[in-house]
């Protein structure tokens, strides 16, 4: 049930990449990224809705996507993941933030609310 959204989230851990890609893909069109340069290459390409930046990523790094993010025409939104432990307020330029504590439905929800798309209900499994 893809809405035809496009999200790029950009992580330096290829775990988290992997599963933020499964839980938002199932929604919305989802590239990811593992370094500033694939960040930049899949900018340069094609828009992106929305960016999803994860604490993992180094100030600089963040920075450098941000600026990209910036340049880019219509401006992607940008939702900053952080984490209890590696809290980061120095980081500029995101319009929302989500502490990873509050699970993947969460990421699920906000990444939804900010692109405009209303989820219709959490799926039962089993």
């Amino acid at each position: 049930m893809n809405n035809g959204a496009r999200v790029l989230v950009v992580s330096r851990d290829q775990m988290l990449l992997q599963t933020r890609k499964l839980i938002l893909g199932a929604f919305f069109e989802v590239e990811t990224a593992g370094r500033v340069p694939e960040a930049e290459s899949i900018m340069a390409a094609r828009s992106v809705d929305l960016l999803v930046l994860c604490y993992s990523l180094a100030d600089d790094e963040f920075a450098k996507v941000v600026e990209l993010a910036r340049r880019q025409d219509p401006q992607p939104k940008i939702l900053t993941l952080t984490s209890a432990s590696n809290h980061n307020s120095n980081r500029a330029g995101a319009e929302q933030e989500l502490m990873i504590e509050n699970g993947p439905y969460a990421l699920l929800k906000r990444t939804s609310e900010m692109l405009g798309f209303q989820l219709k209900g959490v799926a039962r499994v089993g």
